[in-house]
Order: structure tokens, then C-alpha cells, then sequence
């Protein structure tokens, strides 16, 4: 029943305790002795009187010359070990479980009760989210119904459903519970009128207006009943026009008296009038502002210079699409300095100068964090002065398709010096940049969490790939998809002193797409990454033997993507269906050998599996496939064959 109701696979208990007693307790160890000491973490004192653990090296033994020597070793190991991992307080728990994910919460609230009633505290709500669907509406409507539901429906998801009976009384149930509400194409907004009075934050997807059963519109949605609404979202895919235009008026002030703090909308020539009074608005509270500029708005700059020289607190700022540079020079310049400005996305904006991008860096240099430059084609070498006066500032920075960028740009920019502040580093289809350049970046941005390189097929190169292993060893997140210079070597280890993949051992993802020069004994023999979530080596020609092995090497993997391995069959799908017991998405689509065998193989062991791709093979028919998939597994929310 949703997410909270579904695990992604069996607890690791083995690893949970590790990870505590490894917390708990230090070992240092000097030339002449050794002390085991409990650290601060357990706010224990360390005893100052000599340990009858103390050791004396000996040339003949270092193990305890007596048996009373030894019965003394062992009393002292039971009087002054550190506290059991069971018997840390829950505010210790608490602070370490902060720093988990969702997943890994659903998992270690499966080691034992206590773990269960931490993981349900209120604390941790914010980190879930209810999906109700049409395959389980019922179920979750008759759990709620018995009283006893421990589920949290602050954060809900409204996803393929039509206006019924059924969800009307659902919400009535849960609805002043829920505070964030987003709506996958669910056309139900009259369901909703009335039965949510605390919701903060509403967010509507790829939604449309049209009744598919019936072919006949639906009710639109009032706003003006959501009197503590903070936060609105519409991204209008199949949406009309109209109705879009009649949301924009209901969020002015004239007839709402909320104050929003976060607003996303989709710029057309027939609201921009109405999108910038509600700019203007709301312009005093506005926190977060995304407009996807669908079309080219007109040269007339005052109405939206008007609105954003009143934005004050603005932190994140998203002007994406088809914008000309008069209007974006105008924006950006009206917005105050005193503003926190902390992430700029300007993605697509062809117009984007070096000089203004030099006034930006100057005027958020010590507030600016993130920056998203992707396909702003006319930045070259004239943007080093603005690179290095955000450089040690910086977070996460994003520059792909930037095909004029060269790698001493970079350098000089970027990594002129140490620069241990950068965290995510996105340089897709950036061709001119050299191997050596890419090799000292490495080397001097050291605490790197997300690397993508995607077809910088000149730049990634097995010396790269040892540059990668050798000094990003927190890396997350690597992606180098189609970078086809690099070989098995790139993974095992390349150079005198080889620093294989195996280092990465905190890799949560990583894409080796079409990397065709690598062959199986990459997979078997490097590819030992035990934390690995997400995987894609598609369109590679690997062997079934490459392919099975990943599944005991990399035994974490929820989304593994095999898309044109036209070499595996499926006894190979049987196999890592078996053993991947936490896979989630699967990709299997122009897998030439596969029949309808491997659906089988899918329905039997994906247990977990919600999202399937299986297209263009020749030998599976989609038809009976499909009538499988929806007996067998009702629950998978996403099925492309």
C-alpha cells in the first residue's frame, strides 16, 4: 500500500551493527603500545591508569605469556568494553538515523521493535510519502478504516485515479492530515474540495483536464479554499490553457490573501499578465521562483522588473526555456544584492553573456551555492574571472553542453587552487577539454560527491578513470556514459600504482552506457561495490557471465538498466531476479534474446520491481505480456513494453 507499506528488500543487520559498533568504539594503535579507548560519542571518560591491556612487544610473542595473564585480559575485556549497540539512548539512535536515507530507514526498521518505533517517530515523516493508486486505493481506505493505520499522510501522492466515491471517502479520512499534495495524472480535484484545510504545498503533474472514461472535462480545482496554501506547482502538460490562466487569478491577492513562498509555473503569451501580478503579489514572500518560458515573452520589461526588485528574501531563482536576453539581463539585475540568493538555474538560456554572468558572481559571491549553466553555448574562456570569484563558494555546479569551455579554463577558474567546497561537478558534452586538465581538477577538487562526464570522449580515458579512483574515493554518483576510450583497465586499476573502482566503495550510482571497450572481466573481477544503488550498461556487449556476476557483486542495486545487450537470455534474467532482491526498476528493452520466458522469471521473483521497460523484443508479445504484468503485478506504477 504505497511506499510505506513496501520495503525494498531484506534488512542487513550484519551492516547495521557494524556501522554502530564502528561508531561506538576507536582502535589507535602506536609503535610501542596499544589502547582501546572509547571516543566522545558515548560521553564515557577514558581512564588515565595504566590498562592491563597495555602490551609490551615482544620478539618472542605478543600474546599474553600466562594463563593468568590471559584470564586478566579477558576480566578486563568484560569490565571495561563499551556499552552494547542495543543499549545506546535514542537520542544517539536518533542523531545516526538522521543521516539515512528513506530506503535504508524502511530497512532498519525491520532489525527489531525498537528500530521500528524510532523509525515512526514524527521526525522522519518528512522523508516518505504515501502513493495512493487505483490498484491500491481500496486496500489503503479499508487499513485507515480499522483504526489503527501508523501511516503518515503528510506528504501524499494522488497518482492515476478518477473522481469516484471511493477516494471521496478516503480523503474525508486522511485529508486535514495531509500538508503536501501532488497529482499525477489524476484528474480528482473536485474530490478535494473541502477536505484538506491544512495543505501547504500543492504540486500538479502532467495532468489532464479530460475524463478518459467518459471523454468529458472535469471540474477545475479552487484554490481560494486552501487558506494556509505556502507553495504551488504546475508544470501544465495537457493542461488547458484556460484553466491554467483562471489558477494564476485565484493566487493573486485580490482573491486569495495567502502569501506563497514557493511557486512554479509554465510562462505563456496568454498569462503574462496575470503570472506577473502574481509575481508582484506575492513578491515580499517569494522564496523560490521556477518559470519555464514555453514561448518568448514580449520586450516589455517593466511589469517583471516591478516584481523581482521587491523579492527581498528570493534563495532559488529557475528561469529556464525560451527567453531573450533583454528580459534576462532585466531580471536578474532588478532582483536586490541583499537578496540570500542560493541556487541560480538558468538552464537553456542561449542568451546568457560572460558579462552577465561576471555580474552575478559579483554580486552572490558569499550567498551563492548552486549554479546551473547547462547549454549556455556562448560562455567560453572570458568566464574564468567569474569561475574564480565563486570558486571555493560554490556547491554544485553545472556547465554541460558548454561546448566552448576548455579544460585550462577550468583549471583556472575552478581549480587554481585546493577547492574542497565543490560537491557535484556536471560537465556533459564538454569536448575541449584535455586529459591533464582533467587530471589536475581531480586531484585539487577532493571532496567531489557527483561527477558526470557523459561523452566526453576525449577527457575520460583510463588515466582519468585512475585520476577518479585515486583521489574522489566519497564520490556518490559517476557518470560516464559513451566515453569509449576507456578499457577494463579504467576499473581494475591503470598505472604503476593502480587504483581500482573498488575504492569508490560509497558509489550509490554509476552509469557505464555505452562503453563498449569493456569487456566481462570488468564486471566480475573490479566492479565490487557493495553500497551501489543504481547501475546502467547498456548498449555494451557483455556476456551472460559478466551480467550474473553483478548481482553478487553489487547485491544493493534497486534500478539496473541492460537496454541493448542484445547477449543476454533469460536464464540471465532468471538469475539476477533471484539475487537482486532489492531491484525496483529494470530496463530491459532491445534485449534481442529475451522471450516471454524472462516475464515469468520478472513475475515470480520482482517482488519489489515497480517500474519495468521492456521494448522492441522481437520475441516477447506485448499483448500476453501485458495481461501477465497486470494479474501478477498489479503494483508496478510504470509498465513501457
Amino acid at each position: 500500500m504505497g511506499n510505506n507499506l513496501t520495503t525494498s528488500g531484506k534488512p542487513s543487520q550484519r551492516r547495521e551493527r557494524t556501522l554502530f559498533n564502528r561508531l561506538s568504539c576507536s582502535c589507535t594503535q602506536t609503535n610501542t603500545n596499544m589502547k582501546v579507548k572509547v571516543t566522545k560519542i558515548l560521553s564515557l571518560p577514558v581512564s588515565k591508569t595504566p590498562s592491563p591491556l597495555t602490551l609490551t612487544p615482544s620478539p618472542l610473542s605478543s600474546t599474553p605469556s600466562s594463563p593468568l595473564s590471559l584470564m586478566e585480559h579477558n576480566e578486563w575485556n568484560k569490565q571495561e568494553k563499551g556499552p552494547h549497540i542495543e543499549q545506546l539512548p535514542n537520542d544517539m539512535w536518533l542523531e545516526i538515523m538522521s543521516y539515512l536515507s528513506y530506503n535504508d530507514l524502511q530497512q532498519l526498521r525491520m532489525v527489531n521493535g525498537r528500530c521500528r518505533d524510532l523509525v515512526n517517530r514524527r521526525c522522519f515523516r518528512s522523508k516518505s510519502k504515501v502513493i495512493v493508486s487505483s490498484h491500491n486505493l481500496l486496500d489503503i481506505k479499508e487499513y485507515v478504516e480499522q483504526g489503527c493505520s501508523y501511516l503518515s499522510f503528510e506528504r501524499m501522492e494522488l497518482r492515476n485515479l478518477r473522481q469516484c466515491d471511493q477516494l471521496e471517502h478516503f480523503l474525508k479520512l486522511v485529508g486535514s492530515q495531509v500538508t503536501h499534495l501532488q497529482v499525477c495524472h489524476a484528474p480528482v480535484f473536485r474530490d478535494l474540495d473541502g477536505k484538506m484545510p491544512n495543505l501547504k504545498m500543492l504540486t500538479i503533474a502532467t495532468t489532464s483536464l479530460l475524463d478518459d472514461n467518459h471523454l468529458q472535462p472535469v471540474d477545475g480545482i479552487d484554490l481560494k479554499q486552501f487558506v494556509h496554501l505556502m507553495g504551488f506547482e504546475c508544470d501544465g502538460v495537457s493542461m488547458d490553457s484556460s484553466m491554467k490562466l483562471q489558477m494564476l487569478q485565484q493566487l493573486s491577492r485580490s482573491e486569495n490573501k495567502i502569501q506563497l513562498r514557493h511557486l512554479q509555473f509554465e510562462y505563456r503569451r496568454n498569462n503574462e499578465m496575470a503570472l506577473a501580478q502574481v509575481l508582484y503579489d506575492h513578491a515580499n514572500s517569494l522564496e523560490y521562483v521556477d518559470i519555464f518560458f514555453s514561448c518568448s515573452p514580449g520586450i516589455d520589461t517593466y511589469k517583471w522588473t516591478n516584481a523581482f526588485e521587491r523579492m527581498s528574501k528570493l534563495q532559488t531563482l529557475k528561469l529556464s526555456g525560451n527567453c531573450h536576453f533583454v528580459l534576462l539581463d532585466a531580471i536578474i539585475r532588478s532582483i536586490p544584492a541583499e537578496a540570500p540568493l542560493r541556487q541560480l538555474d538558468l538552464t537553456g538560456m542561449l542568451s546568457l553573456t560572460n558579462e552577465l554572468l561576471l555580474y552575478v558572481a559579483g554580486k552572490w559571491t558569499n550567498t551563492m551555492r548552486k549554479l546551473d549553466l547547462m547549454f549556455c553555448v556562448q560562455l567560453n574562456a572570458s568566464c574564468i574571472p567569474a569561475l574564480r570569484q565563486l570558486s571555493g563558494k560554490l556547491q554544485a555546479l553545472t556547465m554541460g553542453y558548454c561546448r566552448e569551455l576548455t579544460g585550462l579554463c577550468l583549471v583556472e577558474g575552478l581549480a587554481y587552487k585546493m577547492n574542497s567546497t565543490l560537491q557535484e561537478l556536471r560537465l556533459e558534452e564538454v569536448c575541449f577539454i584535455d586529459e591533464p586538465s582533467m587530471c589536475t581538477i581531480l586531484e585539487r577538487l577532493p571532496n567531489l560527491r557527483r561527477l558526470s562526464l557523459e561523452n566526453c570522449r576525449q577527457t575520460v580515458t583510463d588515466k582519468t578513470m585512475a585520476a577518479i579512483c585515486q583521489y574522489q574515493t566519497g564520490l556518490k554518483d559517476l557518470n560516464i556514459d559513451y566515453c569509449v576510450k576507456i578499457t577494463d583497465l579504467a576499473l581494475l586499476g591503470y598505472g604503476d600504482k593502480p587504483y581500482g573502482i573498488k575504492r569508490l566503495r560509497g558509489l550509490r550510482e554509476l552509469n557505464l552506457r555505452g562503453c563498449r571497450n569493456l569487456t566481462d572481466r570488468a564486471l566480475i573481477e573490479a566492479l565490487h561495490l557493495p553500497e551501489l544503488r543504481s547501475l546502467s550498461v547498456g548498449y555494451c556487449r557483455f556476456q551472460p557471465e559478466g551480467i550474473q556476476a553483478i548481482s553478487h557483486n553489487c547485491p544493493s542495486l534497486e534500478s539496473l538498466c541492460l537496454s541493448s545487450c542484445v547477449l543476454i537470455d533469460d536464464d540471465t534474467v532468471r538469475h539476477f531476479m533471484r539475487n537482486l532482491k532489492r531491484l525496483r526498476c529494470l530496463n530491459i528493452s532491445n534485449c534481442m534474446k529475451l522471450t516471454l520466458q524472462s516475464i515469468h522469471h520478472i513475475v515470480r521473483h520482482g517482488h519489489n520491481l515497480t517500474e519495468l521497460i521492456a521494448c522492441s523484443i522481437d520475441g516477447v508479445d506485448h499483448e500476453v505480456a501485458q495481461r501477465i504484468l497486470e494479474h501478477h503485478r498489479p503494483q508496478l506504477k510504470q509498465v513501457l513494453l
